[in-house]
């Protein structure tokens, strides 16, 4: 095994002839492979994305490009989805006043309720904790 992956799927690229071509596309995802985002030059920190001081960057460092400069490098692929979730997973339970990190069970699903609804008769309070709890257990399924 090379190492070489996907830059978009982290599919294993070793069937993939060398050099990669122009036209050489991922067999999982079919993104191109010649591009800035495979090439060990590239560093979306600097300022002109590219450490080449001769290449001309494009713009889309998706797309396939005629860089002569370009050499694919050995992990390019970053999984940015599962650190998507758990800040989304973070906003969820600041909205509802839960510790990040926490489930409903450690954080108590009513935290933050009884203070909204202080004043009001029990039963009103039962309804409306009862409503948050439903709404932040349907928000909490769609996280599952």
């Amino acid at each position: 095994m090379s190492g070489l992956v996907c830059w978009n799927c982290g599919a294993d690229l070793d069937d993939i002839p060398r050099p990669i071509s122009r036209h050489a596309t991922c067999p999982k995802c079919f993104n191109e492979l010649h591009c800035c985002r495979l090439c060990r030059h590239f560093d979306p920190s600097a300022t002109m994305t590219c450490h080449e001081d001769r290449a001309d960057p494009p713009l889309q460092k998706e797309n396939a490009n005629f860089c002569d400069f370009f050499t694919p490098r050995f992990g390019a692929f970053e999984n940015t989805t599962a650190d998507k979730s758990a800040a989304a997973r973070d906003h969820l339970d600041a909205l509802f006043e839960a510790e990040p990190g926490k489930t409903d069970d450690e954080a108590g699903s009513n935290q933050g309720i009884n203070a909204d609804v202080q004043g009001a008769d029990s039963d009103d309070a039962e309804a409306a904790v009862s409503k948050e709890a439903q709404a932040r257990k349907k928000l909490d399924d769609l996280f599952k």
